[in-house]
């Protein structure tokens, strides 16, 4: 559960931010579980401590802040390299701008950067490699200098952000059925349904064909559950209403043969 999500972080979201979005997440829902648990109890910080195996004032500290917004700086280090390129006086020109920059070097060079902005485990050709692949900075001066063209760094892709988005709502409304599925209060009430259908005998020449007619399937599908889903909607609208809702999703894995020959990936 938590590895396709490290997956999908890598490259975007740095791993202590990540961690630190889980344990503010994981606070608020601690709240909300021990609430649900005992509505008539107070939720203290000392059975919150217990449930989520932290420190009380830590708990504290991200409760009191409870709508934190995080700048991309924040999140991963190529943006903070450039936020500080782009604000601390040490790497700006005359002017104000940001430096071309000598890659090597004590002072004011973009080693010297890396290392206050990444941590002095980050290589400045690392650094380096992601930037230029990213069109955030270009060579100049024979390769010895970098110059900064773009100080805002996008670790999703424009191009991304909608399947992204998607997929975000998907992952959150299949954790919702597996949560209802194995935490029903009371008991008496209904599981969700919740399958999957696979084989792991398909053979490889047959992928694009069955990725074609399945789609296919899915799509006829997916057009009887908007008719029948309008069909049950009542007009106008009221306050007693509910969302329900059915996801799709199509899903392929190399065998382990092929994870391990050279030039395939899973």
């Amino acid at each position: 559960m938590v590895r396709p999500i490290v997956r999908f972080a890598i490259g975007r979201v740095s791993c202590s931010a990540l961690v630190q979005l889980v344990r503010e997440i994981y606070v608020e829902e601690a709240r909300g579980y021990l609430q649900k648990e005992n509505p008539d109890r107070k939720v203290t910080r000392s059975a919150l401590a217990l449930l989520c195996g932290m420190d009380g004032r830590a708990i504290k500290a991200f409760e009191d802040s409870p709508e934190r917004n995080y700048a991309a700086s924040d999140v991963c280090s190529e943006a903070h390299i450039l936020e500080m390129w782009n604000n601390d006086e040490t790497f700006l020109d005359d002017g104000g701008n940001p430096a071309e920059l000598l890659i090597h070097g004590p002072q004011g060079t973009f080693q010297r950067l890396v290392s206050r902005a990444a941590g002095r485990a980050v290589t400045p050709q690392t650094a380096l490699d992601r930037l230029l692949e990213s069109g955030n900075v270009e060579l100049t001066d024979n390769d010895t200098r970098v110059r900064l063209i773009d100080p805002f760094y996008k670790p999703v892709k424009e191009s991304e952000k909608t399947a992204i988005e998607a997929g975000s709502l998907a992952i959150n409304r299949l954790g919702r059925a597996v949560v209802h599925n194995t935490s029903r209060v009371p008991s008496t009430q209904p599981t969700w349904l919740q399958q999957d259908r696979w084989s792991f005998r398909i053979p490889k020449d047959r992928l694009d064909i069955i990725r074609t007619e399945v789609r296919t399937i899915l799509e006829r599908h997916i057009i009887e559950m908007e008719q029948y889903l309008e069909s049950e909607e009542k007009r106008p609208s009221e306050d007693s209403e509910h969302s329900v809702g059915i996801g799709w999703y199509y899903w392929e894995e190399s065998s382990p043969t092929d994870v391990r020959s050279p030039g395939n990936m899973s």
